[in-house]
């Protein structure tokens, strides 16, 4: 692939977003990491790993919805209108994958691991995500290039 042409690849809205994601998910490890630790000694091991989910995937939504938000879709939409879009396609994305995981496990054959069927689920998920990100929660106000 030429230069010119990886260029304009790297620039697509969908190929940061895929940048987002990945850099959102190792954010959310190491503040579940750090977390769990910092944690433990005054929490205990179960409260401490709760406690760390639930932190570390609150940081790492804030830091994924402001590179979608500045970066990728380079919006101009209202902060609260966004931000509040963006939370509802996040829980109604994770209801989702829980139900669709739950679902499908318990019409496989059980010897089908619960991961076997989360990676695939989540993975069409991820693109659903994106088409929903693009088109409501970013929408308003976009640059001509990512319509």
């Amino acid at each position: 692939m030429s230069h010119s042409i990886a260029a304009a690849v790297r620039q697509t809205p969908f190929v940061r977003f895929l940048g987002s994601s990945l850099s959102s998910s190792l954010v959310d490890l190491a503040a579940f990491a750090l977390l769990c630790r910092a944690l433990e000694p005054a929490l205990g091991a179960t409260v401490s790993i709760l406690a760390a989910t639930v932190l570390a995937r609150v940081l790492s939504s804030l830091c994924n919805y402001l590179i979608n938000y500045f970066l990728v879709f380079h919006s101009r939409s209202h902060h609260g209108r966004s931000a509040t879009l963006y939370t509802t396609v996040t829980v109604i994305k994770t209801g989702c994958s829980a139900l669709l995981v739950a679902g499908l496990a318990g019409l496989l054959p059980a010897a089908v691991p619960e991961l076997a069927i989360k990676i695939p689920v989540d993975c069409a998920l991820f693109f659903v995500n994106y088409l929903a990100q693009k088109r409501f929660v970013y929408a308003k106000g976009q640059a001509a290039e990512n319509k």
